[in-house]
């Protein structure tokens, strides 16, 4: 009872402090919509955008990226790179505490209380990378970490959580040994899946680690505070940070907020101080009052559900993409260009752009003929003369999708019927993700500025696999064993990789496009990571 009436006594206060705060434009507190309720608070566990929120601006691991991309200090004040790049000597900031509330203390036992040690300690670290290869944890661990040695072992139950190479050589010394060099591995260690895990508390919750605020701790630049379902969450300056002076808000504000117009409106009033924005809702926004950082981290194109009942026949799949040419689609005002390939232009290769290497990877012309030639075969397959196709699309590119619709008939007549249902991004997004689609003419984001991560999301084990595909070659090329390989061979097997959503006709890459971070004009120092994806409040301010 006391819970729920102190949450609403905070509700209220979040909701007051709100409206002062917009009528005055003063103030260090900052506000930021979200599409949902996080998930969960655990970082090895966190995968939705929410949680993810939470988690990078409350956790900090042993390095971290700067509002450039760069990678910078975090618990670890330095480090040593062996001269054959497979041992990583990190030295931890002796001032990097955990923060606990008193809920969360209430949970440890005396003893354990008294003898609590607030400094984050090399076995945080430890901890926390064997949790992330705990396979039956459903841990969401980044494929560039499977570098570590025996990691893939140790994932697959073939080897003790001991195993592992990470080891704490003291408490502010923590030696990380890879099987393989690799550049990405600094990189590697910013995402969530490697931030520290106190054991004795992780223990102490039985369980429910990371469910609700009084069962986590922290020791990033907030804490979270509070949390009301359905309506918002607030990150407080958390003190014991190691560079607690130099965090700007004193609370950051998430308010739960799916509706799309809302959200562009409460930017250009200024009730949100920073949104994230795609390219259509960019222009529906007074640019005089909001300042942007874009991303180039999207691709539009149309989708192919491998495991729906008529996409999951290849030779269907090859018709409609052997007889669509995407230069006949009209590049819209909202997008910048058509795209190069399926993985986004943000992506790397290590601190090199992967389309560097590979190049362009799109369809060639049109061949109607041949495309006749697949259908036929299809057909034959599915035993079928005839066929209605779904296309599910965004409501903004309706008429992108009705040109296409378009050469597909005039090359297949009346044997095929296409229905277009359009929807907005929510719905698009929702539909798509849950494989209630056949086609879809969607965004495909990037979760990271790494080509592997991205050609990863769509292995067969893969958390983001939109397009459903359950392949073992394209698994060998891309799943965690490929992280074993040397940065060559890394480069290699993402050219086969996008090589292969090409030949197997699983994806008709379009458009490229960006999203944006929007900021009101007195706000400045927000910033995303995770190509564009997840915004850094520390420096957030007003001016």
């Amino acid at each position: 009872m006391f819970k729920r009436v102190f949450a609403a006594i905070i509700t209220l206060v979040m909701v007051l402090t709100l409206f002062s705060s917009c009528s005055s434009g003063e103030g260090e507190d900052l506000y930021y919509p979200i599409y949902s309720d996080p998930v969960s608070f655990d970082p090895q566990i966190a995968s939705d955008n929410a949680s993810k929120i939470v988690v990078f601006n409350c956790f900090e691991g042993l390095v971290r990226l700067d509002k450039d991309g760069k990678i910078v200090s975090g618990v670890a004040k330095s480090w040593e790179i062996s001269p054959d790049g497979t041992v990583y000597t990190f030295h931890l900031k002796q001032n990097a505490k955990w923060y606990m509330s008193e809920y969360a203390k209430e949970l440890l036992d005396e003893k354990t209380a008294a003898e609590f040690k607030y400094n984050v300690i090399a076995d945080d670290f430890v901890y926390g990378l064997q949790r992330a290869f705990d396979k039956n944890m459903g841990a969401s661990t980044d494929t560039r970490l499977f570098a570590i040695r025996n990691a893939y072992e140790v994932y697959d139950g073939e080897k003790s959580p001991e195993e592992l190479g990470v080891t704490a050589i003291n408490d502010t010394t923590l030696q990380i040994e890879l099987d393989e060099a690799s550049d990405d591995f600094l990189k590697a260690l910013t995402q969530t899946a490697a931030m520290p895990c106190r054991k004795e508390f992780f223990e102490a919750t039985k369980g429910r680690y990371g469910l609700d605020p009084e069962k986590v701790i922290y020791n990033g630049p907030f804490y979270l505070y509070s949390w009301t379902t359905g309506v918002n969450l607030s990150l407080h300056k958390n003190e014991n940070y190691s560079e607690s002076a130099t965090v700007s808000p004193s609370i950051v504000y998430l308010y739960v907020n799916d509706d799309l117009q809302t959200r562009v409106d409460k930017l250009s009033n200024g009730t949100y101080d920073a949104c994230p924005l795609t390219v259509s809702q960019k222009n529906a926004v007074d640019n005089d009052k909001v300042s942007y950082i874009n991303y180039n981290n999207s691709t539009w194109g149309f989708a192919f559900n491998c495991s729906s009942e008529t996409m999951k026949n290849r030779d269907l799949r090859s018709a409609l993409t052997t007889a669509l040419d995407v230069s006949s689609i009209p590049l819209p005002e909202h997008c910048k260009s058509y795209a190069n390939g399926i993985v986004p232009d943000i992506c790397l290769i290590g601190n090199a752009v992967y389309r560097g290497y590979a190049g362009k990877k799109t369809y060639p012309a049109s061949n109607p003929s041949k495309a006749k030639v697949h259908l036929e075969k299809a057909f034959k397959a599915l035993e079928m003369d005839n066929i209605t196709i779904n296309i599910i699309c965004h409501q903004d590119f309706d008429d992108s999708v009705k040109i296409a619709v378009q050469k597909w008939q005039s090359t297949f007549g009346i044997e095929v019927n296409f229905v277009i249902e359009k929807l907005d991004e929510m719905a698009l997004e929702k539909r798509v993700s849950n494989g209630e689609y056949d086609v879809a003419f969607t965004r495909i984001n990037a979760q990271s500025d790494s080509a592997s991560a991205f050609l990863g999301m769509f292995t067969t084990s893969g958390k983001n696999n939109i397009f459903f595909m359950k392949s073992k070659t394209y698994d060998a090329l891309m799943g965690a064993k490929a992280e074993h390989m040397n940065q060559q061979e890394i480069i290699s097997n993402c050219i086969q990789a996008e090589e292969y959503l090409i030949s197997r006709s699983v994806v008709i890459p379009v458009f490229a496009d960006n999203s944006y971070m929007a900021m009101a004009k007195n706000v400045s120092g927000v910033y995303a990571i995770e190509a564009g994806t997840i915004p850094i409040f520390k420096d957030g301010m007003r001016k």
